[in-house]
């Protein structure tokens, strides 16, 4: 299955309060979980030598995320926007991990600040923290602000705004990762707000 969409299908289903938050998450193996904790320690060891690196601070909180302990990257990220009130990547990452905590509105407000901050500015491709057999990174900054704030409004029941923020996830990133994981929501939302003929239409460029 498409990673973006398993992604939020993860998150939909935390959101939602049918599935796991903080220390529940899951691992295929111990040796799953170690390489992860190694990760995580790697990751802490960079920004202690680098504090004024953002980079190295949306590791740890990334990689905190990753371990299912979501509140402690909260704080990893609030931290990071006050540091750098001007960095988008911030408020994208803690917006997604608000809306892991069931925060919906936090999540949605923290999105609509990392679109406006950039807004006009050219996209840049975001590296995957658990990368693809390829180790192809299928995803940008601007494709992930509108594609989980369009997650967000479809958690508040807003359809119509979904659909929209879906539509700008979709056309801001084009590749085939992108382009499904984003018009299958596009399709879902238009639907649920009594738009068939355009949820039709929405399809019409996907081929198998």
């Amino acid at each position: 299955m498409n990673r973006l969409l398993m992604s939020s299908f993860a998150a939909l289903a935390a959101a939602s309060g049918n599935g796991p938050l903080a220390s529940d998450v899951r691992f295929a193996t111990a040796e799953a979980r170690a390489k992860m904790e190694a990760q995580l320690a790697e990751a802490e060891a960079a920004l202690a030598k680098a504090p004024d690196d953002p980079d190295a601070r949306i590791w740890v909180g990334r990689r905190l995320a990753y371990l299912g302990r979501y509140r402690d990257a909260l704080k990893v990220f609030t931290d990071g926007i006050t540091r750098f009130p001007k960095d988008a990547r911030f408020y994208r990452h803690r917006g997604h991990r608000y809306l892991t905590a069931r925060q919906i509105d936090r999540a949605i407000a923290d999105f609509e600040q990392a679109a406006a901050l950039t807004k006009g500015l050219p996209d840049q491709i975001e590296p995957d923290g658990q990368p693809n057999a390829r180790n192809i990174p299928t995803s940008s900054l601007q494709s992930n602000i509108w594609y989980h704030l369009a997650l967000a409004r479809y958690l508040k029941r807003d359809f119509a705004g979904a659909a929209a923020d879906w539509v700008k996830a979709r056309d801001v990133l084009d590749n085939d990762d992108n382009r499904v994981a984003a018009t299958a929501w596009l399709y879902v939302s238009l639907r649920r707000a009594g738009r068939p003929a355009e949820a039709a239409a929405a399809l019409a460029p996907i081929h198998a």
